[in-house]
C-alpha cells in the first residue's frame, strides 16, 4: 500500500507539470488587489537549456491596464517588493525566496519535462500556480498573501498574514 501511494504521487507531479504550467516556461504569477497589472516568473535557461543558476528566474511585469505590454521591474522593485534571491543551488534545481518572504523557499526544478515551482506550506507541498497580495487600499501596505498551487490534485490556497 504504501508503495503504491509513492507511486502515485511521483506521478502526480509529472501529471500537474503537464496542466499547470502556461505558457512555456511560466513558474507562477503575482497579483495585486491594487490593479489587473501582475508580475510573472518564468523560468530562465541557459543556450544549452540548463538552468541559468545565479539567475534563475525572470520576473517582469504585464501591464493588463495598459494592453498587456510586457515591462521589466525597476532595480527598487526588484530588490524590495518583487524580487528575489537564491538560496541553494544544485544542478538544475534552485531554491529561492522572494525578496519580501524570506521564510517562504520555492523550489526551482525539472518534472516531466516541465519546469515547476515547489513550495511546502503547513507541511504541505504544492505545486505553487499564483501568489494574490491583498493591499490596504491604494498604500504600500500588504495585509496578506494567498499563495496558490495544486496538491494531491486539488487546487490549495494558503494565506501569509502581515503582522
Amino acid at each position: 500500500m504504501k508503495r503504491l501511494l509513492f507511486i502515485l504521487s511521483f506521478f502526480q507531479f509529472f501529471i500537474l507539470a503537464a496542466f499547470a504550467s502556461t505558457p512555456e516556461g511560466r513558474l507562477f504569477q503575482f497579483e495585486r488587489s491594487t490593479n489587473k497589472n501582475y508580475i510573472c516568473y518564468d523560468v530562465n535557461l541557459k543556450e544549452d537549456g540548463k538552468l541559468n543558476l545565479k539567475e534563475p528566474v525572470h520576473p517582469y511585469w504585464i501591464r493588463a491596464e495598459e494592453g498587456g505590454e510586457k515591462k521589466e521591474l525597476s532595480f527598487l522593485q526588484f530588490k524590495f517588493a518583487f524580487g528575489y534571491k537564491v538560496d541553494s543551488t544544485k544542478e538544475n534545481e534552485v531554491t529561492i525566496h522572494l525578496s519580501p518572504y524570506k521564510n517562504l523557499p520555492i523550489r526551482i526544478l525539472k518534472r516531466g519535462g516541465k519546469w515547476i515551482a515547489l513550495v511546502k506550506m503547513e507541511g504541505q507541498e504544492m505545486l505553487l500556480t499564483k501568489m494574490f497580495a491583498q493591499m490596504k487600499g491604494e498604500s504600500l501596505t500588504c495585509l496578506y498573501v494567498d499563495v496558490t498551487g495544486i496538491a494531491n490534485g486539488k487546487t490549495v490556497t494558503k494565506r501569509i498574514n502581515n503582522k
